[in-house]
C-alpha cells in the first residue's frame, strides 16, 4: 500500500492541474464572448457573460475589470468599483494608469463632493489621481472638494497642479481666484478670474452661476460642520 500511495497522490495532482487548467479556458471563453457583447452595446449580455466567466475561476482578475467597465457602462458605479478592487487584490498591475477606473473614481467622488460626503469624496479622488496621475480635472475636483471643506491651501495646491496638466478649463481659474481672495490674495484672485473669464470667451453668467452654487455649498457645509462642533461640546 505504502508503494501506492506516491502514485496515488501524483493522480490526484494531475487531476487538479487538468481541472483548474479546464476551469481557466473555460472562462477566458467567457471573457472573450463577453467583450464581443460588450463591443456591440449588449451590456447585459456582457455582465452575464463576466458572471459566468467569474463562476469558472473565481480568481480571474480580467473577468472583474472587464465586468466593472461594463457595470460603469450600465451607470453601476458602485458595482464597478467593487469589481476594479477585486480586480486590484488579485493583480495590482491592472489599475496602474487605467483611465477606466480613474474615471470611475472621479465620477463618483465628484458625486459624493456635491452630496458633501466630503471624506468619501476625497477618498474617491485620491483614488482617481493614483490610477491616472496626469489628469487635469481630478486635480480640478479633488481641489473643489478641499475648498468645499475650507482646507484652502490643499485646495490651492490641486488647482496650481491642475493648471499645469491643462490650461485651458476656466472653472479651475474662477475656483483658485475664490479661494485666494479667501486667503486674501485680491491681486492674485481678480487674475484668475481675468482668465477664468477669457478662457470662457467673456461670458460671465456660467461661472457667475458656477461660483454661485460653490459658494452655497460652501455655506451648507459650514452649517454641517458647526452643527457636528455643538453637538461634541
Amino acid at each position: 500500500m505504502k508503494r501506492l500511495l506516491p502514485l496515488s497522490i501524483l493522480l490526484v495532482f494531475a487531476f487538479s492541474v487538468t481541472a483548474s487548467a479546464q476551469r481557466n479556458s473555460s472562462a477566458r471563453k467567457l471573457l472573450k464572448k463577453g467583450n464581443e457583447l460588450f463591443a456591440k452595446g449588449d451590456i447585459a449580455g456582457a455582465i452575464a457573460e463576466y458572471n459566468e466567466a467569474l463562476i469558472a475561476d473565481p480568481k480571474f482578475a480580467n473577468a472583474y475589470l472587464n465586468r466593472g467597465n461594463a457595470k460603469r457602462a450600465a451607470g453601476d458605479l458602485d458595482g464597478a468599483i467593487v469589481d476594479y478592487e477585486a480586480a486590484e487584490e488579485l493583480e495590482s498591475r491592472l489599475i496602474q494608469d487605467n483611465r477606466d477606473i480613474a474615471q470611475a473614481y472621479l465620477t463618483r467622488g465628484y458625486q459624493r463632493s456635491n452630496r458633501l460626503e466630503l471624506d468619501a469624496a476625497l477618498a474617491d479622488l485620491d483614488r482617481a489621481i493614483i490610477s491616472n496621475p496626469q489628469d487635469a480635472e481630478a486635480y480640478f475636483k479633488r481641489g473643489r472638494a478641499w475648498l468645499i471643506d475650507g482646507s484652502i491651501d490643499l485646495a490651492i495646491t490641486d488647482f496650481d497642479k491642475s493648471i499645469s496638466l491643462d490650461s485651458r478649463n476656466p472653472l479651475v481659474f474662477a475656483e483658485r481666484g475664490f479661494a485666494r481672495q479667501i486667503r486674501g490674495e485680491k491681486t492674485a484672485a481678480e487674475e484668475d478670474f481675468a482668465r477664468g473669464l477669457k478662457l470662457n470667451n467673456d461670458l460671465r453668467l456660467t461661472i457667475d452661476l458656477h461660483l454661485f452654487e460653490l459658494q452655497l455649498q460652501i455655506k451648507e457645509m459650514r452649517k454641517r460642520q458647526a452643527a457636528i462642533h455643538r453637538n461634541i461640546a
